[in-house]
């Protein structure tokens, strides 16, 4: 939970431009360090790693006199001082690097953080997974990598890693197994000229998935792509890749909302013309479902210019009884913790823990990060925007924040045993399967989460 400022293990190492690859190599042994920066005009800076020296210098054929400019990356990520090293690593993980430049509040250089400087033991494992998932070559080779997911969230599990830093581990490898599918099945780069955008829906896109969780998507091409046969062709390769995805063990719900259904697949025009509709009617079309879907949206594949999240939540924010309603939506949600609240008491009967303890939780936060400004984002995050603008008093946002932490950790416990015993891996479990503790834990995230709700019924945001 340290800041990224105070991680750092001393100044950056930096060379100039007209390097070679040798001398920066030459550097990074005697620094014994594994990357170097090289200044940029404009105050940014590029990257070379040992990685590329391997890469992009050996591998490629190139001779060690090329100038480090030439096969450095540019410009690097960079990360501000007080972002906290978890939240880094995370950065780090979602981006498929191991080096983090980082920068004061006036932008200046500060150090630069290595995976190292991060990385337990235990989590290590989730960078090596990812890395074998984006240089799969096959079908096969993708699926064999992805079969080792469900040990590592065993290990990370065992090794008490946080429930929420496991969701969000498992949640990057989920979009790079989709990534890799639909660069396997289009024969395209992300970062070049592709013919669809893919975006990755709930609890993925939120970074909080977990081992039983869903893969939903959907697909965004451009507005000029006229070809008669652009909806029909992009489909059948969404359904493609998740039918490659079922294979790597990332299922879907064929009725729910996957790229390759017409609901789920429309240019991007065709996407905000229906955006409007519901926000102007959410009860029409199932309005608030698809305007919650598209505010948890993220771009997995494509270009990032046709994601859809920034504009539909400052479209829904800017309409007073389009919040209204998804506000009245989360607290009604009591329906479900009452529900759960009584199941407690008979200590008899199974629960979904997910319908009926976190989606409550979810759902506010949507609302209030939405109110806050915060579009996409986790469900912790958008807690503390709510906070921070004052829109959640900090008591009730810490109370939602504690009490989402409680049940991910609850339902990651179950999930995981039943991946040890070879069972399907639901939500659903009996109380009376639960150890004294955890009762006790749960008993109180679901008061808490209702007195919060009450709160917002009775009183409205800034109670």
């Amino acid at each position: 939970m340290r800041r990224a400022g105070e991680l750092l293990r001393g100044p950056a190492l930096t060379c100039a431009p007209e390097s070679t690859a040798r001398e920066a190599a030459e550097l990074m042994t005697r620094e014994g360090r594994r990357y170097v920066l090289i200044p940029l005009a404009g105050g940014s800076h590029g990257i070379f790693t040992d990685g590329d020296l391997r890469r992009r210098v050996v591998a490629a054929g190139l001779g060690t006199h090329t100038p480090v400019s030439a096969v450095m990356t540019a410009p690097a990520r960079t990360v501000p001082a007080d972002r906290l090293g978890a939240d880094v690593l995370m950065d780090m993980l979602e981006r498929g690097v191991r080096h983090m430049p980082v920068l004061s509040e006036t932008g200046a250089l500060l150090g630069v953080l290595e995976d190292g400087d991060l990385l337990a033991t235990a989590t290590r494992s989730g960078f090596l997974l990812r890395a074998a998932v984006a240089r799969a070559a096959t079908p096969d080779a993708l699926i064999a990598a992805t079969a080792q997911v469900p040990e590592l969230v065993l290990g990370l599990w065992r090794a008490r890693v946080a429930p929420l830093d496991v969701s969000a581990i498992l949640s990057v490898i989920v979009d790079a197994a989709a990534a890799r599918a639909l660069h396997l099945e289009t024969g395209s780069a992300r970062s070049g000229r592709t013919p669809l955008t893919w975006l990755s829906l709930g609890s993925v896109a939120r970074r909080e998935a977990m081992p039983g969780s869903d893969v939903d998507s959907a697909l965004v091409w451009a507005d000029d792509d006229q070809r008669p046969d652009t909806e029909t062709e992009l489909m059948a390769t969404a359904a493609r890749v998740h039918r490659l995805l079922d294979r790597c063990g990332f299922p879907s719900d064929e009725k729910g909302a996957t790229a390759a259904r017409p609901r789920f697949a429309r240019p991007a025009g065709a996407w905000m013309r229906a955006a409007d509709q519901w926000i102007a009617d959410p009860y029409e079309d199932k309005g608030v479902l698809m305007i919650s879907l598209l505010a948890d949206s993220r771009v997995t594949w494509g270009d990032d210019a046709l994601g859809l999240s920034a504009q539909v939540s400052a479209r829904t924010r800017a309409t007073p009884s389009a919040m209204k309603l998804l506000l009245r939506e989360a607290v009604e949600d009591k329906v479900r913790i009452h529900s759960l609240r009584q199941v407690l008491t008979r200590r008899t009967d199974s629960v979904n823990l997910k319908s009926q303890g976190v989606m409550p939780i979810v759902n506010i936060a949507r609302w209030a990060g939405l109110a806050a400004g915060l579009g996409a984002g986790s469900t912790p995050a958008r807690l503390q925007a709510a906070a921070d603008t004052g829109l959640l008093p900090d008591d009730d946002a810490r109370i939602l924040a504690e009490s989402f932490d409680v049940l991910q950790q609850i339902r990651l416990r179950h999930q995981c045993e039943q991946l040890e015993q070879g069972l399907p891996v639901t939500d659903e479990l009996t109380i009376a399967s639960l150890t004294p503790l955890y009762r006790s834990l749960l008993a109180n995230a679901v008061r808490e989460i209702a007195g919060v709700q009450r709160k917002l019924a009775y009183a409205g945001p800034g109670a």
